[in-house]
């Protein structure tokens, strides 16, 4: 029983490669063990063969041209779950950007408190720029003479 569940996957698993060799998007490893699975499996060889054959017949037919257009409709529901949920998203990205301009106009109007980046001036703007630019760059490492001396330059030739 153990076995069957086995070659259950491995063939799963040939399957979905039998369709990707088809559009070359197999890589060399996955061919080989493609290949090595095909000589075991008389199954998976059988429905390989079928598949490039049916496949190998669309590609080669003659493109057909139609009498008239293809037209697909959705049924009515569908077209009105679809409505409905545009209008409840747009309804939501207004809802949105009114509370995001409200809390611009709230923040910034006619009161004098000042926010955590407001700036006096623009030269007190670049000073924070570069006190928050050095404390978040990373430290530069310093390499300390080595503790033990080497006895290279001591040594006879």
């Amino acid at each position: 029983m153990g076995m069957r569940w086995w070659r259950t996957n491995a063939c799963e698993r040939a399957m979905q490669w039998i369709s990707l060799d088809l559009d070359g998007e197999l890589s060399q490893l996955e061919q080989a063990a493609l290949a090595r699975h095909l000589d075991d499996c008389e199954r998976c060889r059988e429905v390989g063969t079928d598949v490039n054959a049916f496949t190998s017949l669309l590609r080669d037919a003659p493109l057909l041209e139609l009498e008239r257009p293809v037209v697909v409709t959705a049924p009515r529901g569908a077209r009105a779950r679809v409505a409905r949920r545009a209008a409840v998203s747009l309804a939501f990205a207004a809802l949105a950007g009114v509370a995001a301009l409200g809390g611009v106009v709230l923040t910034s109007g006619g009161t004098n408190a000042h926010s955590a980046f407001s700036f006096r001036s623009a030269k007190e703007q670049r000073q924070f720029a570069h006190v928050e630019a050095r404390r978040l760059e990373p430290a530069v490492f310093v390499v300390a003479k080595p503790t033990v001396q080497s006895f290279a330059p001591r040594v006879l030739v």
